[in-house]
C-alpha cells in the first residue's frame, strides 16, 4: 500500500524514526496502536444502575385525574 504525503511530512517521520532507532514503518505502525488505544478508552460508558424490580408501573401512578 501507499499513501502520497509532503516532503516534509516524509522527512520530519524519517528524522523521528531515526530519532527512535527504528524504522518509519514501525514508527507508523507505533502512532496507529497509539491512536486506537486513546480513541477506545475516550469512548464513555453509560453507568448500570441495579435499582431491583419495581412491579407494573400503571397511570393512576403518576397522575392524579385517575382514581
Amino acid at each position: 500500500m501507499s499513501i502520497e504525503i509532503s516532503r516534509e511530512i516524509e522527512a520530519r517521520l524519517t528524522a523521528e524514526a531515526q530519532r527512535q532507532g527504528i524504522s518509519v514503518s514501525e514508527l507508523l505502525e507505533r502512532f496507529i496502536i497509539e491512536r486506537a488505544v486513546l480513541t477506545h478508552s475516550a469512548k464513555p460508558e453509560l453507568p448500570v444502575w441495579h435499582l431491583g424490580s419495581a412491579g407494573d408501573l400503571h397511570r393512576r401512578d403518576l397522575y392524579n385525574d385517575v382514581r
